[in-house]
């Protein structure tokens, strides 16, 4: 163990990991899944031609572990526009050949790169996937969303979300077997692992939750059954992929609902199986969902949360994270798995204090692994940068009295994400990212994109509709 006196923040960070799989991760600083919003129907393959830009900024960068955006494990429910699909046809070609590039192009750099699997629940909104529009979305039990108290919010959300159908014991089959295929398709095309996504509101954050599931099955009912089809997925990933392929699992510290969620002792709970089940190798924690009230995570938009960079101190924690109570609570469970604490990190101190502390062992960053995506090799691995200068830019999103306007929540609130989903494209066409650009513009741009893409495809309509002479008969 090193001397308190010898420790240093690129130190601590920059110490390798072997995660219980076996497999070697060069460093502490993890790229946290991130939506991509690249894809393109009728498949939702892998956008490789976009992923080559995108990926090589962060296959490049030194990142110890990336974890790719969520990939939707059910065509038929995507919980935004241009999600990549894990469908039934992924293993056959040209789509599997997707997938092996993708792999190829997200580990060129030496890291290892695992695959976020995700269904979004009753959190798909009508029109994001190949589905009927009377065909509802799904969930535990027949809970909407609620997002404010106005006839346009109740009006908005049944148009874009609807009443979810509570699901049957065949539909939690059907989900298992799904989530069972994409982890089998990462491992074949040559990901280092996968994990499951079981936070911010998704599907299997709904079975966990009280809130969402209000089942009276053996798959509800009170805390052991809200967390068995959980438990279901890991014990059917591993059978079918056992080490070295890596299982993660993205839980929530709560719901941060002001009543009826997630709890944090519950939460505690689920952690605690998954760290003592000998099947996962870290579990990452977040925290809230769309619903809820006091999360940081979701809240966070609009202030800088530093300006300077703080000292480390061996009487004063810094405490840069914003769930770094729970993370505090589960080192408790006296660990034999990594935690990954992801949000709010931004000083290379706060995340060397993390480690040095014990609150975790890796660090997550999501958002400032798109604003700069070489960030690890640039300013938080640089022995040329001082710690006092190790800083990772603000995240304030420009012109969100654009969003606050907009008497529709379930609009407004989702306004600036979409500032990240905007630079995310931006560096897949191969841009640079662009932190000064408002949501305004954001919006505008959007508005734009869908005219053209719109009077393309009726100039296409209208291009076929026209009689053709087939030159090929001579007629």
């Amino acid at each position: 163990m090193t001397p308190p006196s010898e420790k240093t923040a690129i130190g601590l960070i920059n110490q390798p990991l072997t995660l219980p799989c076996g497999l070697l991760l060069p460093n502490r600083l993890v790229k946290c899944p991130m939506q991509e919003t690249l894809a393109v129907a009728p498949f939702f393959d892998p956008p490789v031609d976009k992923f080559m830009n995108l990926y090589t900024k962060w296959a490049d960068a030194n990142y110890g572990l990336i974890i790719t955006g969520q990939v939707q494990i059910d065509i038929r429910f995507l919980s935004i526009k241009g999600d990549v699909v894990c469908h039934d046809k992924a293993t056959e070609e040209p789509h599997f050949s997707k997938w092996k590039q993708w792999a190829k192009i997200a580990q060129a750099g030496g890291t290892p790169c695992v695959v976020q699997l995700a269904h979004p629940g009753r959190m798909s909104p009508a029109g994001a996937g190949n589905r009927p529009a009377d065909m509802p979305a799904l969930c535990p039990s027949s809970v909407p969303v609620k997002l404010g108290d106005s006839w346009l919010d109740k009006m908005a959300l049944d148009k874009v979300l609807g009443t979810p159908r509570a699901m049957e014991t065949e539909d939690i089959d059907a989900v298992v077997a799904d989530f069972v295929r994409g982890a089998r398709v990462a491992k074949e095309a040559g990901f280092a692992g996968c994990q499951l996504h079981g936070a911010h509101g998704f599907l299997l954050s709904q079975f966990l939750s009280p809130h969402t599931n209000r089942r009276t099955d053996s798959y509800g009912g009170n805390p052991e059954g809200r967390l068995r089809l959980l438990k279901r997925l890991v014990a059917g990933i591993r059978e079918i992929c056992p080490p070295p392929f890596c299982l993660s699992v993205k839980l929530n510290s709560a719901d941060y609902m002001a009543e009826g969620g997630l709890t944090q002792d519950e939460a505690l709970t689920q952690v605690r199986w998954l760290v003592t089940c000998g099947m996962v190798d870290f579990v990452e924690i977040s925290g809230g969902n769309a619903e809820n009230k006091t999360s940081k995570l979701h809240h966070s938009f609009g202030a800088k949360s530093l300006e300077k960079a703080p000292q480390m101190s061996e009487s004063t924690r810094i405490r840069e994270a914003y769930f770094t109570e729970f993370a505090e609570r589960v080192q408790g469970l006296t660990l034999q798995v990594p935690i990954q604490l992801s949000g709010g990190f931004r000083s290379r101190t706060g995340m060397a204090d993390a480690i040095d502390s014990g609150v975790c062992s890796l660090i997550g960053l999501g958002r400032t692994a798109v604003l700069q995506p070489n960030i690890p090799r640039a300013l938080l691995l640089n022995p040329s940068v001082p710690d006092e200068a190790a800083l990772a830019q603000s995240h304030i999103v420009r012109g969100q009295w654009f969003a606050r306007m907009i008497p529709v929540k379930v609009v407004g609130a989702g306004l600036a994400i979409q500032f990240f989903y905007h630079n995310m494209r931006r560096l897949g066409n191969g841009l640079q990212c662009d932190p000064d650009v408002s949501i305004p513009w954001v919006v505008f741009e959007g508005l734009m994109e869908t005219f053209r893409s719109g009077l393309m495809q009726t100039v296409q309509r209208v291009l076929q509709s026209l009689p053709v002479v087939d030159k090929g008969k001579g007629d």
